[in-house]
């Protein structure tokens, strides 16, 4: 698949225009293709139906939800439904081997172990990328990476796993340290299966009664900042991919001017995050268009990543001055971005992006 592969005015739009990839690819090119990830509760009827229109609508990543979603008296009928569509891909796929290539990237959000095991032992899973784990900590967290970690092995597959830090003792100041440092020696042991690791900002503000309203961003309520603060701190520096918090409202009207989802994207990306949840299909292509890297910052990375020296160069843009050294890890993000998500032209941005995009869809 390919991010923004059915706008017809491409070549004005990319300098660089985005790469293909597939469930298949690379762990370190998967890492950065999620791009805005659409939530889906598991119960829904048509779900394959639900999934290959959003598909068509930009929708490159899919999470189907067992966890929050889905009430307590449906958490049956819901694996069964996903169960039921993991079958049909699999007669689809023996079908046609090609069919695997008009899905998106999927990932199931379980509620807890045995549910885990309970799809991994009555679906084949074909088409699946990997699970998401809720409520994240270093007890609960070495189980569903063990399980996983023997169904890989058993079975030659890498699914992956994501996991959902939200839990009091992550959050909480007094246990905060010391809980993420034994996440993250449970993630260093599974690395080759951790995609990204995710934050749960609407359960941590639910511990405090907190909840942002439509005019503000999750950076605005201090706690949960405080706390992706240090989840950055313990995480990016051992190159984790942290993926931004979910936004839970929608405008069926985007407003460039006053669009606090774009804002917040934004912020989550100059804080070193990759990706966002998202909760409806309006938000996917604007999430997926901030994710587009600028000329101005591929042409800085190449020339940092290629340069024989190991000082300082001025940039091609002569605003600022590229330190080799300090800006490696930046520039290599950079240049991973830039590969799946594509790199705008001079003067384009997620504004020209998105009006193509919606002018494709409406016509």
């Amino acid at each position: 698949m390919r991010y923004f592969c059915n706008i017809n005015n491409s070549q004005d739009i990319f300098y660089k225009s985005p790469s293909t990839y597939g469930l298949l690819s690379s762990k370190e090119e998967l890492c950065y293709s999620l791009g805005a990830c659409l939530y889906m509760p598991g119960i829904r009827k048509n779900l394959l139906k639900d999934i290959l229109i959003n598909k068509k609508m930009g929708a490159n990543t899919i999470t189907l939800c067992i966890e929050d979603s889905v009430s307590t008296n449906q958490v049956v009928q819901a694996e069964n439904n996903i169960i039921t569509l993991f079958k049909s891909i699999e007669l689809l796929f023996k079908e046609n081997p090609y069919f695997i290539d008009t899905l998106p990237l999927m990932f199931i959000r379980v509620r807890n172990i045995n549910q885990l095991k309970k799809l991994l032992n009555e679906s084949s899973l074909i088409g699946l990328c990997g699970f998401i784990f809720p409520k994240f900590d270093h007890v609960i967290g070495e189980k569903y990476f063990s399980v996983l970690k023997e169904y890989n092995t058993s079975n030659n597959r890498t699914l992956y796993g994501l996991p959902i830090l939200e839990t009091p003792s992550i959050i909480h100041k007094e246990t905060r340290t010391r809980e993420l440092i034994k996440v993250k020696h449970v993630l260093d042991s599974y690395k080759e299966y951790v995609l990204n690791i995710r934050i749960g900002g609407t359960d941590f503000s639910g511990l405090y009664s907190l909840r942002r309203n439509k005019n503000f961003t999750i950076y605005d309520l201090i706690v949960v900042r405080d706390c992706i603060s240090d989840i950055i701190n313990v995480f990016k520096r051992d190159d984790y991919v942290i993926s931004g918090v979910v936004y839970e409202y929608f405008n069926k009207v985007l407003d460039f001017h006053n669009n606090i989802l774009i804002k917040e994207t934004l912020l989550d990306i100059t804080n070193g995050l990759t990706g966002k949840t998202v909760i409806h299909p309006s938000q996917v292509n604007i999430v997926n268009s901030l994710m587009v890297v600028s000329k101005e910052d591929y042409i800085d990375a190449s020339n940092i990543i290629s340069s024989s020296l190991n000082g300082v160069i001025k940039s091609n843009y002569s605003n600022k001055m590229n330190e080799i050294k300090p800006h490696e890890k930046w520039a290599k993000e950079i240049l991973l971005k830039a590969n799946i998500m594509g790199v705008f032209e001079d003067g384009q941005s997620h504004k020209e992006l998105l009006q193509s995009i919606n002018s494709l869809q409406y016509r």
